[in-house]
């Protein structure tokens, strides 16, 4: 969606940033779905969180950094070489994202998700793993609506998209330094919640996959809303633990549709698209005059879909397979 035009005729693009948040939520229900707190390992658990982002990680770095300094996009004067400096360092160690510690600016625009994504990985999680949910279903409930509540509000209130601008740029208030962070952790935590009434299968469990369809066309709604600015699209922040619930029901005709064969292989190629679209977006942003016409977007699209599918077999399965083969020696 971040290629998909804004509907009230302007050159935006609808969505670049709150799709995220679902990632985030997703991401706390997986890892509690496949580590179990009895059997946690933390250096294997890592390693295999670094096989899993880290190669595509960096070399989307590199490109991005040369797609946007070769034709002289960022500007010396408001970005000089010391700042870039420091950012690359930071940018490499994935810390760039972390308040106090990083300056927020990613060359590769969507890899401030992956920046928070390993805070979750290596302080959030490990935290989490080791306490216990509440047993009641109305208290998890309304933790989970609280975290999206405090998500939502400190992002319409504080959040400044020219925090990610390669520049030296200092928001109107330091709270717009953490608004992303407190999303990672906000959709993570809320996801690990989830995850604990998927596993009692309890009356949260139960109407989230009984009204599966409903709940879809509730996101198709706000999304629409959005799209036409009605609403805030960040709005989609309440309902993403629910759908990440309602996808637990295999039987449901979301689930049967999201586990299609096109669906899946999008699915499977997800991380490359989302690491390289922001380049190939950028590099057309070079060739292509604004306004974009749909044959245009298209093409975007479908370069997008090939050089992912490219980066997927060529570089993120092969450096995962590399660096899983060693933990196993």
């Amino acid at each position: 969606m971040h290629f998909f035009p804004n509907g009230v005729g302007t050159d935006s693009f609808f969505m670049w940033h709150n799709a995220v948040d679902l990632f985030f939520c997703l991401s706390g229900f997986t890892l509690s779905y496949v580590y179990s707190r009895d059997r946690f390992q933390f250096s294997s658990y890592l390693t295999a969180r670094i096989a899993r982002i880290y190669p595509l990680y960096f070399l989307t770095l590199i490109v991005a950094g040369a797609a946007w300094v070769v034709p002289l996009f960022v500007n010396p004067a408001t970005y000089p070489v010391g700042s870039a400096t420091s950012d690359f360092i930071l940018q490499v160690l994935m810390l760039n994202g972390w308040p106090v510690i990083g300056s927020g600016v990613h060359w590769n625009i969507v890899a401030w998700s992956i920046s928070i994504e390993w805070f979750c990985y290596v302080l959030l999680f490990p935290f989490l793993l080791i306490q216990k949910p509440s047993r009641s279903t109305p208290v998890r409930l309304l933790c989970i609506v609280v975290l999206s509540a405090l998500s939502y509000s400190l992002f319409v209130r504080y959040f400044d998209s020219s925090l990610i601008n390669p520049e030296v740029y200092v928001p109107k208030s330091q709270w717009s330094y953490w608004i992303n962070l407190f999303r990672g952790v906000c959709g993570f935590t809320a996801g690990w919640i989830v995850f604990a009434s998927f596993e009692r299968r309890d009356g949260l469990y139960g109407f989230c996959t009984r009204f599966s369809t409903p709940i879809w066309l509730c996101v198709v709604c706000v999304g629409f809303l959005g799209y036409y600015r009605f609403v805030d699209a960040q709005a989609l922040v309440f309902l993403f633990p629910f759908v990440v619930l309602a996808a637990t029901d295999a039987a449901s005709i979301t689930s049967r549709l999201l586990g299609s064969r096109p669906l899946h292989f999008l699915g499977v190629i997800s991380y490359s698209i989302y690491m390289v679209h922001s380049i190939v977006f950028v590099l057309f942003i070079a060739v292509f005059r604004a306004p974009w016409t749909w044959p245009i977007l298209a093409l975007l699209v479908g370069a997008t879909f090939i050089i992912s599918t490219g980066t997927y077999f060529a570089i993120e399965m092969p450096a995962r397979n590399a660096v899983r083969g060693l933990q196993r020696r």
